[in-house]
């Protein structure tokens, strides 16, 4: 089971990255959203986008690691696995989103795509809020960084937000963005 603190942790996570992201789209238009600073560069509707089908998509990953058989841990192996984690970077592009997951113009406006991922976020929250699983026995691999844990993978939804949040701000402000 997770602790109640590392519940509150999880929801202050979700809570803030849906935040960040809400800051990062504040005042986009819909040209803007849709300005492609590179061929290998999503636009800014992509992103979001991708965040909305993204974020069901990991809960869902977390419900599968469920059905696996537990593996118990000792807390000074979690130790040493979470401060792996820590000390792994993860290159920019190293995880590729799925094909399920890739944009597809899903969304006819980034309203339409900020509105997607906040009802996935509050269904997030929801289950975080509520779940009595098992988060910390049951575990699915990470491409870059190894085995984690579902609470790990749970967390990971604020993380992915977080991380494109930064990427919203990194086109934003790069050079022909339009209205800049």
């Amino acid at each position: 089971m997770i602790t109640e603190r590392e519940r509150e942790r999880a929801l202050e996570l979700l809570n803030r990255s849906r935040q960040t992201l809400l800051d990062a789209v504040q005042g986009v238009n819909d040209e803007q959203a849709r300005w492609k600073p590179g061929v290998d560069r999503w636009t800014i509707l992509e992103y979001v986008e991708q965040l909305a089908v993204g974020d069901d998509a990991l809960v869902d990953l977390v419900r599968r690691c469920l059905a696996s058989p537990p593996q118990v841990e000792t807390e000074e192996e979690r130790r040493i696995r979470e401060q792996k984690i820590r000390d792994t970077p993860v290159p920019r592009g190293a995880n590729r989103a799925p094909d399920s997951l890739q944009p597809a113009g899903r969304f006819a406006s980034l309203d339409e795509a900020v509105s997607s991922f906040l009802a996935a976020r509050e269904r997030t929250i929801q289950y975080t809020s509520s779940t009595q699983d098992d988060l910390r026995s049951h575990f699915a691999p990470h491409s870059v960084l190894g085995p984690l844990d579902a609470y790990q993978w749970l967390v990971g939804n604020a993380r992915h937000a977080e991380t494109h949040a930064g990427h919203i701000r990194e086109i934003r402000a790069m050079e022909g963005f339009p209205g800049r």
